[in-house]
């Protein structure tokens, strides 16, 4: 029963709660909350305020988005003018929030998606430029200036800190070199003057030990002499091919060079290529095909015939496959980029397609997620190279 003097007393208002700040909550659970936030959504929140934004480009968010598990490929693409060569500029793909995927159709409206400058100072372009993770290792003088000397040095950019790191130099100078990731070990080939058997011609660094290692060259002489190669690894082989049309390829256990099959990775369409999830991807005249290893044959991706005609009309097949920028595993995921001039500029286009294996990995399956003009640029900009980071 309530006491008389409680019932009569009239029902006392609550004090109003206080009114918390996030930025009021220690900077450790700002930047756990932050950390779990799409990347695509950080330029945005840069413009709340001056404390936002300090969060957002301190490496202590990048550390806990690793820790978290929550990092994100982001692709690049570096440019330069033919009037200016030697100032390289790069671009980073801006995704909009909340887009609408195409569910496999070709949609006009566009998708919002674009290239922006990166203001940070990148590194110059180079064959022989990898991506570890965050970090991207430039490797020996790069391609574009013949005034630079060979040189063995390695440098590494890590994109979440914006910091540069030298690691151990080369066993030999290199200008211009090729390279490719496999195992958390850099593979380098060429990028020197092969008249004899050097055994550095072939050489690999080992991160986690950060030592370099010789490896047995390629015998064929004239192949050490190409100027222009196709390099990639999958499943524990490195594959090579050179600007004849030859291939070869190394297995990393047996540690021996064997010659490819004719019609295996050695056509000469095959000039852009990619891997994910261990299978080789690439674009040919008959459209996108992948490499099956065990088979050792091409077969075509199904489902991307809308998408090989909507190109089509931007340009002939043949324009189309010219002006390839290149294919890149995007997290995953297949992108795309090429560029059609129109008048003294041109459009640089994207299209990311989702990959789907299905009858016991006999047969894979593409679907476009959207497709667009990324970015429009004048027609003395060169397109040296697009690459994929997880940051």
């Amino acid at each position: 029963m309530i006491p008389e003097e409680e019932a009569e007393s009239p029902l006392q208002p609550l004090p109003p709660a206080p009114c918390e700040s996030f930025l009021s909550l220690p900077n450790e659970i700002a930047l756990n909350c932050i950390a779990r936030i799409s990347k695509m959504y950080y330029p945005s929140l840069s413009l709340v305020s001056k404390t936002f934004r300090s969060l957002i480009s301190s490496p202590e968010l990048y550390a806990e988005r690793s820790r978290l598990v929550t990092t994100e490929s982001c692709l690049y693409i570096c440019l330069r003018s033919t009037t200016v060569p030697f100032n390289p500029r790069w671009f980073s793909l801006w995704v909009k929030p909340n887009r609408n995927l195409t569910d496999g159709r070709i949609k006009e409206k566009s998708s919002g998606n674009l290239f922006v400058p990166l203001s940070d100072p990148f590194p110059p372009y180079s064959n022989s430029t990898v991506v570890v993770g965050s970090e991207i290792y430039v490797i020996g003088a790069p391609m574009y200036d013949n005034n630079f000397e060979p040189s063995s040095v390695v440098r590494v950019y890590d994109c979440r800190s914006h910091t540069w790191r030298d690691v151990p130099n080369m066993t030999r100078e290199r200008r211009n070199a090729f390279a490719c990731v496999l195992d958390d070990k850099i593979y380098v080939i060429g990028g020197c003057t092969c008249y004899d058997k050097y055994s550095s011609w072939f050489e690999m660094f080992d991160i986690e030990t950060q030592t370099w290692r010789n490896l047995p060259t390629i015998p064929d002489i004239d192949v050490r002499l190409a100027y222009n190669w196709s390099i990639d690894a999958v499943e524990g082989k490195i594959y090579v091919k050179d600007c004849r049309r030859q291939g070869w390829i190394y297995n990393v256990l047996e540690g021996r060079w064997t010659v490819a099959e004719r019609r295996s990775f050695t056509h000469r369409w095959l000039k852009y290529w990619c891997v994910i999830d261990d299978v080789i991807y690439c674009y040919s005249y008959i459209g996108y095909i992948w490499y099956n290893v065990e088979s050792r044959k091409w077969t075509g991706v199904n489902g991307l015939g809308a998408f090989m005609k909507f190109c089509c009309t931007q340009g002939t097949s043949n324009t189309f496959a010219q002006n390839m920028v290149g294919l890149v595993n995007y997290g995953g995921k297949l992108a795309v980029l090429w560029y059609m001039s129109v008048g003294e500029k041109k459009n640089i286009w994207c299209a990311v397609i989702t990959l789907e294996k299905c009858h016991n990995g006999r047969e894979i399956s593409g679907k476009i997620e959207w497709v667009d003009v990324v970015l429009t640029v004048p027609n003395s900009d060169d397109d040296l190279r697009c690459l994929a980071i997880s940051i």
